[in-house]
């Protein structure tokens, strides 16, 4: 059986709140393949700290795909995050009170990785599904970014075999009621959005795997 892990990023503690952690915890019970198993994790909204519990569920999991999730006050739309920046530059504390600017996340690393999901092929899908969504090619300089970037270079320098990326999404409605000027995104169209990301990874691996076979 192959693991499917969906890592939710915790919000800042200005905008705390787990309704969609609680409604992607369904996606365990949900049957994506007879091969698969969904697992739903949190990562702490903190640098470097995340980045150990980053792989510390990737050792436990051992998972073929691995979907970061985080809700982003600025999105007016679903974004699929095709590069990760080797940079930290914060415009507020982390939920540790850490606030780093311009700094590196791996001090010998490249200064950017590529996502190796199907990134366009996922925003194809979701737009075809009248999901407002588009390929972005900046992931911020907070957490987010963070641990995209050291999810990409833990799977270049231990050479795993894992397909790896970062969706971000529009606050919920429940949150965007609190911070005036804030657009948002029904929880459950999120979680749909998840799910339509994760049958079109799975799809394009298994394609993969046929033309190699």
């Amino acid at each position: 059986m192959r693991s499917i892990l969906i890592a939710v990023i915790d919000n800042p503690a200005r905008i705390d709140d787990s309704e969609l952690y609680q409604q992607l915890l369904s996606l365990e019970n949900w049957p994506v393949g007879k091969d698969y198993q969904i697992n739903i994790q949190q990562l702490p909204c903190v640098f470097k700290h995340s980045l150990t519990v980053l792989e510390q569920l990737i050792t436990q999991f051992k998972p073929a795909h691995m979907l970061l999730i985080n809700q982003c006050r600025a999105n007016v739309d679903i974004r699929i995050e095709k590069v990760a920046l080797n940079i930290n530059d914060a415009s507020e504390p982390d939920n540790h009170q850490q606030q780093p600017r311009d700094t590196l996340t791996a001090q010998h690393g490249p200064a950017a990785y590529f996502s190796n999901l199907p990134v366009s092929a996922i925003v194809d899908t979701l737009h075809s599904h009248a999901l407002p969504a588009r390929l972005s090619y900046s992931a911020g300089t907070f957490v987010a970014n963070h641990l995209f970037y050291g999810l990409m270079h833990y799977i270049k320098h231990q050479n795993i075999s894992l397909h790896g990326g970062l969706m971000q999404v529009p606050l919920s409605p429940a949150q965007a009621s609190r911070l005036p000027g804030s657009a948002s995104l029904s929880t459950s169209l999120a979680v749909d959005a998840v799910k339509l990301a994760i049958n079109v990874s799975l799809a394009h691996s298994d394609n993969m795997l046929r033309s190699t076979g």
